[in-house]
């Protein structure tokens, strides 16, 4: 009986239960461009940016994204 418990107990804790729909979070999209300064954006897969306003832009739009990091 122990064994069958501790195999159900190993089980759940590998498998888990997926993640609900209000759990998920929507990330921005990784190449979506900057559209306004202060948008969040990802900097790189997993690392969150914020628009910002480049200075030495030759052609509009001159936005990109600037880690928080």
């Amino acid at each position: 009986m122990r064994i069958l418990t501790l195999v159900a107990v190993t089980a759940l804790m590998l498998l888990g239960c997926p993640p609900t729909a209000g759990e998920q979070k929507k990330a921005p999209a990784a190449n979506a461009p900057c559209t306004k300064v202060g948008d969040s954006c990802e900097f790189s897969p997993g690392k969150l940016g914020t628009c910002v306003s480049q200075d030495d832009c030759a052609t509009p739009p001159c936005f990109t994204c600037q880690s928080q990091h």
